[in-house]
């Protein structure tokens, strides 16, 4: 179940931003939670000009399943396909148990969001309740605008500053509020309201940035915007400085900060102009996905992959990679015109 809601004087005319909202309390049986925490009579609705979807959580449909991620996606494209959405302009956030959701769900996939924007909840929570491994450096793609209350007995300070403190090692976009006097509340929301949002005004979604890093243990969370992974496994040659970002420091004492039961793949890959450049560690081929709004179809393409040069050569549009891809991503401002595949240990030969 969800709540979707839309501005009384909507009008197709116009472009409006979307935000997703994940509630608190989840371990409750009642499928239709999320009318605990939206009341949907509030006047201020009135006046809103944002999309607002709310799903519902609860104990067999906690933020962090695979149902859930899948469930807020179809959300999401149900709602791009029925009205006039901002794409560059959704942001995801939640409160408590959606706040720690939040961090898994940043840990799924990126490509759709602006921000993220996590409440009085703790990364540190994954390591038990995710159902796959997170990553520190999935957290280093996206702005983050982070609050905890150094009061709060349900995530204390204790649990979510080593795992923060990681994140802005890794990403220098993120803004964090540790209020001393707050503790499990959202009482202090009238005074950081101004500050959010200005933060999410300034940080729209860049369709196509020029950095990009992404790990996982699941294909099916293999993508961030331009780059997929599409297998993983030894290789014969890695980035050697690309290494896993697993560790907190807890009272002075190093620690794993999440699980790790399964291989993983890791890619890092930067555009300067019509070159990437791609290091990867545990990635056996990845797919990279090349607009004209970012590369220069006139001229050649050249990747290299770990230092090989893995293709050199021009881009040919194709309108069937162009449909295959908008399909997927129902978004008007990230469309791709080509694919191309890329086996890491494979050495590109230029024709003579």
């Amino acid at each position: 179940f969800a709540l979707i809601f839309i501005p009384y004087d909507y009008t197709q005319e116009k472009k409006y931003p979307v935000r997703v909202f994940l509630h608190g309390d989840i371990s409750l049986t009642d499928p239709y939670n999320v009318f605990r925490f939206i009341d949907t009579t509030l006047q201020d609705y009135k006046t809103v000009e944002q999309i607002r979807i709310y799903p519902s959580g609860y104990f067999a449909a906690r933020w962090y399943y695979d149902l859930q991620y899948r469930n807020v996606m179809q959300l999401i494209d149900s709602v791009k396909q029925q009205y006039n959405v901002d794409e560059n302009r959704i942001w995801l956030g939640g409160v408590s148990d959606g706040g720690t959701g939040t961090y898994a769900f940043a840990n799924y996939n990126v490509t759709p969001y602006s921000c993220f924007t996590p409440y009085i909840g703790s990364a540190a929570g994954l390591f038990i309740l995710g159902q796959h491994q997170a990553y520190f450096l999935n957290y280093s793609n996206k702005p983050f605008f982070i609050v905890n209350g150094a009061c709060d007995r349900v995530f204390p300070k204790e649990i979510v500053t080593p795992w923060v403190d990681q994140i802005r090692r890794l990403n220098k976009d993120v803004s964090f509020f540790m209020l001393d006097t707050f503790g499990h509340t959202l009482r202090w929301m009238p005074l950081l309201k101004d500050t959010l949002d200005r933060f999410i005004a300034l940080h729209p979604r860049n369709p196509f940035p020029d950095h990009l890093i992404w790990q996982t243990e699941d294909l099916r969370y293999n993508r961030n915007h331009w780059v997929v992974i599409e297998s993983i496994g030894e290789t014969r040659h890695y980035g050697s400085d690309l290494q896993d970002e697993n560790l907190v420091l807890i009272n002075g004492t190093t620690q794993f900060a999440f699980k790790r039961d399964s291989a993983w793949g890791l890619i890092e890959v930067t555009r300067e102009g019509n070159t990437v450049r791609v290091k990867t560690n545990g990635v056996k081929s990845f797919t990279l996905l090349f607009s004209p709004e970012q590369f220069d179809f006139s001229k050649p393409v050249t990747v290299y992959t770990n230092d090989l040069l893995s293709f050199q050569g021009m881009l040919e549009k194709s309108i069937s990679t162009m449909l295959k891809w908008h399909t997927i991503d129902q978004d008007r401002m990230m469309l791709f015109a080509c694919e191309l595949t890329i086996k890491t240990d494979k050495v590109f030969k230029p024709r003579k």
